[in-house]
């Protein structure tokens, strides 16, 4: 089945593994520029698609019929995001067929937002 991943940091890496190990066609990965004081703690989304010839796409934001068309344009059947640091717009949650599905670091809309086990603590 072929994706599109919208990922960051580790989780990111680690929801990118899954899907390549469950035999996944992973399409487009779209990122965040990756933030040097952070590197020694989080591994390079942008890495793992380099090395697996996918190109990572690291735009400010999605917003915009520029990225739903980009986007679009791969085809994707399901959307899967991975702790990205940004909401995605209904735009974008509207083209792959099958869905799209997020993994968040706590319940929601409880925890919402950014470093969200900070709130639950």
């Amino acid at each position: 089945m072929r994706v599109a991943v919208l990922a960051y940091h580790n989780m990111g890496i680690a929801g990118l593994d899954a899907l390549e190990r469950a035999g996944y066609e992973i399409a487009s990965i779209f990122s965040h520029q990756d933030d040097p004081g952070e590197n020694c703690w989080f591994g390079s989304v942008r890495q793992w698609g380099k090395e697996r010839g996918i190109s990572v796409e690291r735009p400010e934001e999605i917003r915009g019929a520029e990225w739903a068309e980009k986007i679009a344009n791969f085809n994707p059947e399901m959307i899967f995001s991975f702790y990205y640091r940004h909401m995605i717009p209904e735009e974008i949650l509207r083209i792959p067929p099958k869905g799209a599905y997020n993994l968040h670091g706590s319940l929601l809309p409880a925890y919402r937002g950014r470093c969200p086990v900070n709130w639950v603590l």
